[in-house]
């Protein structure tokens, strides 16, 4: 029998650049999936659970003819894990939205929409 759904929001896959901010350390990485109200990506190391973490993403223009616009975001840690042996970055990482402007939640929500 299949699992229910229970994400509230729909996620896209996407490999945009992400850079967030954890105690004083710079993470570049690449998003896995985002949705209005988190992301999922690789992580070089582990991040502890419950973490509050600053993100700097760049979403490109939902039109796709000007150019990118940074989001900043604040928000916890709701997963890392290790990845099978061999995978790299090693550590799949999940972060909830916990500070979200309107303005940001529109960008996102466009850059979502017009991907599904």
């Amino acid at each position: 029998m299949p699992k229910a759904e229970r994400r509230r929001h729909p996620r896209v896959h996407t490999d945009l650049p992400l850079q967030l901010t954890f105690k004083d350390t710079l993470v570049q990485t690449k998003i896995h999936d985002l949705s209005s109200s988190g992301i999922r990506f690789r992580a070089p190391a582990a991040l502890p659970l419950l973490s509050r973490v600053q993100i700097a993403l760049e979403l490109p223009d939902a039109e796709g003819g000007g150019s990118a616009t940074t989001v900043a975001i604040s928000g916890v840690v709701v997963r890392c894990a290790e990845t099978e042996a061999g995978d790299a970055p090693p550590y799949d990482t999940a972060i909830y939205f916990e500070d979200l402007s309107e303005p940001a939640k529109r960008q996102i929500s466009r850059f979502v929409t017009t991907r599904l």
